[in-house]
């Protein structure tokens, strides 16, 4: 099917999943929507798009399906659910979950589609909320590649690289799972830094000056140190309560094969904190603040 004929379900309206159906259906695409707080969806039909009122609804229009949700157990309710996506689902149908799961789950959502004869592309992303919305995220992709190729002129509306990893679903999640941790221990390292910093009397702004030379070239972690020298974290590109969501991801991920994730270990216990000292929709490197109050700051 040409792909200007494509007809499009998006599941989850969030912040992310907004910015990402946003850009899809700037890009032309018959588009139908579901979220669980209709008014989310309201953006969306006023510039022309259907509002499921059900998702076997949305599954039996659509010819891809994306889900933007919050975890494993979200996908998998959505999917096997008694009015889930396997009770309208077709052969030959597509969906796309973005969501960062284990990948376990991204094999058995792979395999549990494959009974129906259709196809799961895991598609986790890599990018904070602004970057959705303005189509400048970059995808790992993984699954039939017959199927990621029919779906990539509709992934291209919201990210600017498509990185292909390979057959099994797992391995989309397990990159996209790298990356992230590596997110987490960069923030929790500079965390410490500017602590020792502010007990030895640095002055704030020089110390910043050499992160940002140290991390040239790396805009994300540039701006995350700009907020962790300033404290400022009120603007929430990324929520602290997700970012610990993915430090549990994480380390079942990495204890199921064995590995101790020690870089992060440190950085969950003060997710953990910050969580419960009401830090929770303060952004993600607030989590270095523990740090501070931990060192007496």
């Amino acid at each position: 099917m040409a792909a200007q004929k494509l007809k499009i379900g998006f599941i989850g309206l969030g912040k992310m999943g907004s910015g990402m159906c946003q850009n899809i259906q700037q890009a032309g695409y018959d588009l139908i929507v579901y979220n669980r707080t209709l008014s989310k969806t309201r953006p969306f039909e006023e510039n022309g798009a259907r509002v499921a009122k059900t998702i076997p609804e949305l599954v039996a229009c659509s010819d891809i399906i994306f889900t933007s949700l919050f975890d494993d157990q979200s996908v998998i309710d959505i999917c096997h659910g008694q009015d889930g996506i396997f009770n309208a689902i077709a052969p030959e149908k597509i969906h796309i979950g973005l969501t960062t799961i284990q990948p376990s789950t991204a094999d058995q959502l792979k395999a549990e589609h494959e009974k129906h004869h259709c196809h799961y592309i895991s598609a986790p992303v890599v990018g904070r909320p602004d970057a959705a919305e303005l189509g400048r995220l970059i995808t790992f992709l993984a699954g039939d590649s017959l199927a990621i190729q029919q779906a990539l002129p509709v992934i291209e509306t919201y990210s600017i690289r498509q990185v292909h990893v390979g057959e099994a679903a797992s391995a989309a999640s397990a990159m996209k799972i790298c990356v992230n941790y590596m997110t987490m221990a960069q923030l929790a390292m500079l965390g410490e830094i500017f602590t020792f910093a502010e007990k030895m009397q640095l002055e704030n702004s020089l110390v910043l000056n050499i992160v940002e030379l140290f991390f040239s070239g790396n805009e994300a972690i540039k701006e995350y140190a700009g907020k962790i020298a300033k404290r400022d974290f009120d603007t929430a590109g990324f929520e602290l309560s997700a970012g610990l969501k993915d430090a549990c991801i994480f380390e079942k991920a990495f204890n199921s094969c064995d590995v101790i994730p020690s870089a992060i270990l440190g950085a969950k216990h003060n997710l953990v904190t910050a969580q419960h000292i009401g830090l929770g929709k303060k952004d993600w490197s607030a989590l270095t603040e523990i740090s501070r109050m931990m060192a007496g700051l």
